[in-house]
C-alpha cells in the first residue's frame, strides 16, 4: 500500500485585515493505494485515516465512500480545522441521474462518481464559504458533460443561505481539459480561479497530471478550482505545485492546484 500525504497545508486562516480572511483551497488527486480546506480525489478509506491521523488532531474532513457511501470506494474527502470552521452542512451527491442513491452510476460512466458539498462558517467572524469536491469519470464523455450539468445546479441551490450570497468553490480532478465541452459547461456558469487570478500572481506549472513520467509533452491540465461568484473576493495566487523532488519519486501522477485569495469577514 502506498501512503500518499499532503505536501502542503491548506487555509492558513488569519486576519488580513479587519475585514478579511486569508484563505487557501487546494484540490489534489493523491492516487488510490491499489482558514484550510483540502480537496482529495482517489483517497480509499484507509488513506483518509491515514491522512486524518498524519494531520493530527486539529483536522478532520467530511466525505463518503462513493461505491455505498459509507467506507466502501474512493472518497473525495473535504479536510478542514474545526477550531477555526463550523461544519454547518454537508452531503454527497451521486454524478448521475439519480443523485440521492448511493452507489448509483450515471449516464455512459464506467464507475460511481461523486461530488462531496459542505457549508462552513468562520467561527470567529460568521464569514460561509461552500466547497464542493468531484472526480468525474474517466471514460464517459455524456456522462462528465452531465456531470458538469449537475454541479451548476448544485453550486446554484448551495449559494444562498438566510438570503445571503455564499462563496461557492468548486475542485477536483474532473478528467478534462479545457478545450472539453463538460469544461467548457463549467466554465459558462463559473470561473476558472486560473483565469480569476492576475497570470503575474500565477506559480509553479501549468499541467497537472504526469502520469508518472518526466515526459511533460505528455501532461495534461484536469484537475481545476472553480469559483461561482468571484465578486468581492480578492485574488493573491494561483499555483500548480510539484510532487517528484529530489528523490526522483513520484508522490502521486497529479500535482495540486491551490489557489489563495481574501473573502470578507462579514456576509
Amino acid at each position: 500500500m502506498k501512503f500518499n500525504y499532503p505536501l502542503f497545508n491548506a487555509i492558513s486562516v488569519a486576519a488580513a485585515s479587519p475585514r478579511t480572511i486569508n484563505m487557501r483551497l487546494m484540490t489534489y488527486n493523491i492516487r488510490l493505494a491499489v482558514s484550510a480546506l483540502m480537496c482529495f480525489q482517489e483517497a480509499t478509506f484507509p488513506q483518509v485515516q491515514d491522512l486524518d491521523t498524519g494531520l493530527g488532531d486539529e483536522w478532520t474532513y467530511v466525505g463518503v465512500g462513493r461505491d455505498d457511501g459509507a467506507q466502501a470506494g474512493e472518497f473525495s474527502p473535504i479536510f478542514y480545522r474545526p477550531s477555526v470552521w463550523k461544519l454547518e452542512d454537508n452531503t454527497t451527491y451521486w454524478l448521475s441521474e439519480t443523485p440521492e442513491e448511493a452507489g448509483s452510476v450515471g449516464w455512459d460512466a464506467a464507475l460511481p462518481r461523486i461530488v462531496t458539498v459542505a457549508r462552513f462558517r468562520h467561527k470567529s467572524s460568521g464569514a460561509r464559504i461552500v466547497y464542493m469536491c468531484t472526480h468525474f469519470d474517466h471514460r464517459g464523455q455524456v456522462a462528465r458533460e452531465n456531470s458538469a450539468k449537475l454541479l451548476v445546479r448544485v453550486s446554484d441551490e448551495w449559494s444562498s443561505y438566510k438570503s445571503k450570497t455564499i462563496p461557492v468553490f468548486l475542485g477536483g480532478d474532473l478528467n478534462v481539459t479545457p478545450d472539453n465541452v463538460a469544461y467548457q459547461t463549467l466554465a459558462s456558469e463559473m470561473y476558472d480561479t486560473k483565469n480569476v487570478v492576475p497570470e503575474v500572481h500565477h506559480f509553479g506549472n501549468v499541467k497537472t497530471y504526469t502520469g508518472f513520467t518526466v515526459d511533460s509533452s505528455d501532461d495534461t491540465e484536469i484537475d481545476h478550482i472553480f469559483v461561482r461568484d468571484p465578486d468581492g473576493l480578492e485574488w493573491d495566487s494561483f499555483a500548480v505545485l510539484n510532487t517528484r523532488f529530489e528523490d526522483g519519486i513520484f508522490i502521486s501522477d497529479h500535482r495540486p492546484v491551490v489557489v489563495d485569495f481574501k473573502m470578507p469577514r462579514k456576509q
